[in-house]
């Protein structure tokens, strides 16, 4: 399931589910869009690494500020995905 975060300066952050890996590591994946005039600038991402898994249309400087606000707000994200997603989102 995808639950929305927050939308600052027209780029929206959602973000997955919790998932484990096969080292039995707990991670979320994170999505950073932005709308462009032939569709959308995106990165994704993993929460707790912050790894670029996938990415287009933003610069290095962009998906540095993208990552930073990612990890500034990741206990955030990391609770909201434990209890629940939308129920917790809607009420911030």
């Amino acid at each position: 399931m995808k639950y929305f975060f927050s939308e600052i300066d027209e780029v929206t952050l959602t973000f997955s589910d919790i998932h484990v890996n096969r080292n039995g590591m707990e991670y979320i994946r994170i999505y950073f869009e932005h709308p462009n005039s032939d569709g959308f600038d995106f990165l994704e991402s993993t929460l707790p690494t912050l790894q670029i898994k996938n990415s287009c249309g933003f610069d290095k400087d962009e998906s540095a500020k993208l990552l930073d606000y990612a990890r500034t707000n990741a206990f955030l994200i990391w609770e909201i995905a434990r209890e629940g997603g939308e129920k917790i989102a809607a009420s911030l």
